[in-house]
C-alpha cells in the first residue's frame, strides 16, 4: 500500500535534504530507527495524547533520539507540532522507495497461489529485469484464491496471469 500524499511529501522533502547532504543511507537508517522507536505503545500513546502539551513532546525528542542528526530532529519536531508523528512509518517506507528508485531499482509485487522458492523469486526478478531493463526487487504475497499462475504489479501496471483471472475473463466472454 502506498503512503498518503502528506507522508509522500514529507518523504520527498527529507529525501531531497538527504541527497543534498550526501547522506541518503544514513537518513534511511535513522528514519527506520525512529519509526521503530515510535511503534512502542508507550511512545505512541505519549505522542498522540492531546492532553500533553507540544512543548513537553518537543523536549523529549532529543533524549529519545540522542544520535539523530539535526535535520531528522527538525523533521520529528515538525511532525510533532503538526500532529502527524503517526505518519513516520509511512514516511520511512516512502523514503526507502525513493532511495531504491534513485538507484534504479524497480519494485514489483508478485502474488502467487503457493509459496515459491528463492530460485523462483530470482527467476521472476530476472525476467522482469529483462523486460524493463532495470534491476527488480520483488515482494511476494500468497493468495490461494488465484488458484494458480501469477499476478505481477509494477507501479501502475498489472499483469494478471492467474488461473482465477483467466476463468473470470472466460466467464465474461461467454456471458456476451
Amino acid at each position: 500500500m502506498r503512503p498518503s500524499t502528506t507522508a509522500r511529501r514529507f518523504a520527498e522533502a527529507a529525501f531531497d535534504v538527504a541527497r543534498e547532504d550526501g547522506q541518503v543511507e544514513h537518513w534511511s537508517r535513522q528514519l527506520a530507527a525512529a519509526s521503530q522507536a515510535l511503534q512502542s505503545d508507550a511512545a505512541r500513546t505519549f505522542f498522540e495524547d492531546p492532553n500533553i502539551p507540544d512543548d513537553d513532546k518537543l523536549k523529549l525528542l532529543p533524549s529519545l533520539f540522542p544520535s539523530a542528526e539535526s535535520h531528522l530532529l527538525n523533521l520529528l519536531r515538525l511532525l510533532t507540532v503538526r500532529h502527524r508523528i503517526h505518519l513516520l512509518p509511512q514516511i520511512q517506507s516512502e523514503f526507502q522507495h525513493l532511495e531504491r528508485e534513485a538507484r534504479g531499482i524497480l519494485e514489483a509485487g508478485v502474488t502467487v497461489a503457493r509459496p515459491i522458492s528463492d530460485g523462483e523469486k530470482q527467476a521472476i526478478a530476472h525476467r522482469l529485469g529483462q523486460a524493463t531493463g532495470r534491476e527488480v526487487d520483488i515482494t511476494t504475497r500468497i493468495d490461494p484464491g488465484i488458484i494458480g499462475g501469477i499476478i505481477i504489479r509494477v507501479g501502475d501496471h498489472l499483469i494478471d496471469a492467474s488461473v482465477a483471472g483467466r476463468l473470470e475473463r472466460l466467464r465474461q466472454d461467454l456471458a456476451v
